[in-house]
């Protein structure tokens, strides 16, 4: 049986929220990424058993292809590859993570601009190819995805997305960028639960694999109620929350469509990696998480788990706190649950 993953994700840029891309980059990188707590992050992952490391990498490294998008402080290919090799040494594979997503795309530049037109797919091919290339021809490449949609937009001065036929064009040839060079790609869940039919009319289960992502409980005894979590609220938009009259976080609409959507999906054959996280402050949703999988889904579809703290690589007491907590809860989920 091949050994499953247990990864984490960490960022290596802070450019990925599409919101103030030009403020970011006249940000050091190192008030994002601390090469200290990176390295820390490596010994720890170690230490909690895991076996990958997906790293978003985006802005935060020199691209020969497109030099114009990196962050003035970008880190070389050299330095890269180095940290392929650290990791290698650890028992550890580097996994690159670029985000293609309308919404999460600051890091491209003025490319983030130019959707679908015929010099987008020369960059993002570029991009690819050269990242691939950078990582020493990794097993997979995350191509994000996640949040497309006006939802996500709606309060900017500049909003840009595709829909329907076009985004699923996109995303099948960004998907066929990857395969093409002997990698695997992944994405978040987000295009295949909003619009199920157009997925599986365009991907196939051989050529992607789903990073499904969900931060809450799935135990009903371990819901959250609404009144414990007032900052979860402000930040999804107060107003919103407040005319929904829900009693529990879980039964927000996007919860509840990936509970309704997320095994049926598995049906199709595609092959899933979920993804935890410590960001919304449910102590639960590793362990939850895991044991939903592990008891209602297909053991051959979930090739394993990774877990996201979502916060800078930094020194601060909120960053050190999360990832504390995200390999704790990782390694104590995995071992209750898989025994291993």
């Amino acid at each position: 049986m091949k050994e499953k993953i247990w990864g984490l994700l960490v960022h290596l840029s802070g450019s990925f929220s599409g919101a103030n891309g030009g403020k970011w980059m006249s940000t050091p990188l190192s008030e994002y990424f601390d090469e200290e707590v990176w390295r820390d992050c490596i010994e720890n992952a170690a230490k909690s058993g895991m076996n990958t490391i997906v790293l978003e990498t985006i802005d935060g490294v020199k691209y020969d292809s497109h030099p114009e998008i990196s962050h003035p402080d970008a880190y070389s290919k050299e330095w890269v590859r180095e940290q392929v090799a650290l990791c290698r040494e650890k028992g550890i594979a580097l996994i690159p993570k670029l985000n293609f997503s309308a919404t999460h795309d600051a890091w491209l530049g003025e490319y983030a601009r130019m959707l679908s037109t015929t010099v987008y797919y020369k960059v993002v091919k570029d991009l690819i190819e050269e990242t691939y290339e950078m990582f020493e021809h990794p097993a997979y490449i995350h191509i994000g995805m996640d949040e497309e949609g006006i939802q996500y937009q709606a309060k900017r001065e500049y909003v840009a997305y595709r829909q329907k036929e076009l985004l699923f064009h996109d995303l099948k040839y960004l998907c066929d960028c990857v395969n093409a060079l002997g990698a695997k790609p992944w994405i978040w869940s987000s295009p295949m639960y909003d619009d199920p039919e157009r997925f599986t009319k365009y991907i196939s289960p051989d050529e992607i694999i789903i990073n499904p992502y969900y931060y809450n409980a799935f135990d009903p005894a371990h819901y959250t109620p609404v009144e414990s979590r007032a900052e979860y609220i402000t930040y999804y938009n107060e107003d919103k929350y407040k005319e929904m009259g829900i009693k529990f976080v879980e039964e927000d609409p996007y919860l509840v469509n990936y509970r309704i959507k997320s095994l049926p999906m598995m049906e199709y054959g595609y092959k899933y990696v979920p993804c935890a996280s410590v960001f919304n402050r449910c102590d639960y949703n590793t362990e939850d998480i895991m044991a939903y999988y592990k008891k209602y889904a297909n053991d051959d579809q979930i090739l394993g788990y990774i877990t996201a703290p979502w916060v800078a690589m930094v020194k601060t007491e909120r960053s050190l706190t999360y990832l504390e907590e995200t390999f704790r809860f990782f390694k104590e989920a995995r071992e209750k649950i898989y025994g291993e």
